[in-house]
């Protein structure tokens, strides 16, 4: 991630904060991201020969189909205006990331070789919640290379239960008996 996106993020956030709009700003960011990253519509506001004044127009015209909140039009106008819409990803992402740090939240994927049931879906995030002290906002992906188990990633940290990966560590152990 940028150092751009990282300040216009935090700017943003502060902005948010002081009008008690965090949680509408960021599905609002998220909302307007995925409307300007659709290719044709990128390219159009990406490109260095549309003029500021229609870049704008652009965006007011997406912010008022989304309905976007005034705060949220203003700081999409200032990104076009300084040739930074390429950049919403990215923002909308970090501004996310703040969201859930001043809410006490984690975002966490749990991959599993098939689909889990809610409740063992339930069990792993409130283990989790309770390790981390945080309340888990947990999402779920199937790999079936993973055998069996689940592989979780929490705040960047990979925690691998997945049978295929203990079967690796115990094939490195019964090769290397004396490591231990």
């Amino acid at each position: 991630m940028s150092a751009v996106a990282r300040r216009y993020a935090k700017a943003l956030f502060s902005l948010a904060q002081e009008q008690a709009q965090i949680e509408t700003v960021a599905a609002q960011l998220l909302a307007a991201s995925a409307e300007l990253t659709v290719p044709e519509l990128a390219e159009l506001a990406n490109s260095p020969r549309l003029s500021s004044p229609r870049r704008r127009a652009l965006v007011d015209a997406v912010s008022q189909q989304l309905s976007l909140a005034p705060l949220v039009n203003t700081f999409l106008s200032l990104l076009a205006d300084h040739q930074r819409l390429r950049e919403l990803p990215a923002i909308a992402t970090r501004f996310q990331e703040l969201e859930d740090q001043a809410l006490g939240r984690v975002r966490m994927t749990i991959r599993s070789a098939t689909s889990l049931p809610d409740a063992e879906r339930d069990e792993i995030s409130a283990a989790f919640g309770r390790q981390l002290g945080l309340t888990v906002i947990a999402r779920t992906e199937v790999d079936p290379t993973l055998l069996g188990g689940v592989v979780v990633v929490a705040e960047g940290k990979v925690y691998d239960g997945s049978i295929r990966s203990n079967l690796e560590r115990l094939a490195k152990q019964m090769a290397h008996p004396d490591s231990h």
